[in-house]
């Protein structure tokens, strides 16, 4: 039997404020290693005319990065036929394609709300492919270490993208970019340390196989 290399598409959102559309959108493709097998940061236009982005302020700076890079403003449309390409496109190389986000849930259910709202199909994933949560396999093999800054009820530590990153990579002055793209970047980092710990990791087929109870213990620590 021929075993499958897996391919990790490491994708994130930024969302409206209300109906959490989605308006940009990144993805970061690595294998085991850490090679890139792809990428992409786009931005949609229509679902920005539908309703105002979250991160407001930052809209015209998309609009300049458009000069630069894999930057693109496009329909979420075309943006929804790039993914599904590109997971089809690994799929033909023989990969196995796991599907990762830092909060899986929700990225999974927003782009899937996306589609239906701007009218593209009932879901954004045309291809079969499996789901992976990275906050929730990295809080499983967090490190005894682990230090932060506490989350506001002072409970806890937090355990956002850009805490995990500052402790994974002893940069304790970075600064994540809430942009998808860039924060795909820094997300797949923190993937490879998960990998790299060799312990097993959770996987699940559809979003609905996310086990809440799992994870129940650890999402009151969660600040993203």
């Amino acid at each position: 039997m021929t075993v499958q290399k897996n391919a990790y598409v490491v994708l994130d959102t930024e969302t409206s404020g209300w109906s959490k559309l989605v308006f940009d959108f990144g993805w970061t493709t690595i294998d085991k290693r850490g090679n890139v097998l792809g990428q992409a940061d786009l931005n949609f236009l229509d679902v920005v005319a539908t309703e105002k982005p979250y991160f407001w302020n930052k809209v015209a700076g998309y609009a300049r990065r458009q000069r630069k890079g894999i930057h693109k403003v496009t329909s979420f449309a075309v943006g929804q036929r790039l993914f599904n390409m590109h997971i089809a496109h690994l799929k033909a190389q023989g990969y196995r394609v796991i599907v990762c986000a830092y909060n899986a849930a929700f990225d999974v259910r927003a782009l899937g709300g996306t589609a239906k709202r701007m009218k593209t199909g009932d879901k954004f994933m045309r291809h079969s492919v499996e789901l992976l949560d990275i906050w929730g396999n990295w809080a499983i093999s967090a490190p005894k270490t682990y230090t932060a800054p506490r989350t506001a009820s002072g409970r806890f530590l937090s355990t956002s993208a850009e805490n995990v990153y500052r402790f994974e990579t002893q940069q304790p002055d970075f600064v994540e970019a809430h942009t998808a793209y860039e924060d795909t970047r820094i997300e797949a980092q923190i993937l490879q340390r998960i990998l790299k710990r060799k312990k097993r990791v959770k996987v699940v087929k559809h979003p609905r196989d996310f086990d809440t109870h799992s994870w129940e213990k650890l999402e009151i620590q969660e600040a993203v």
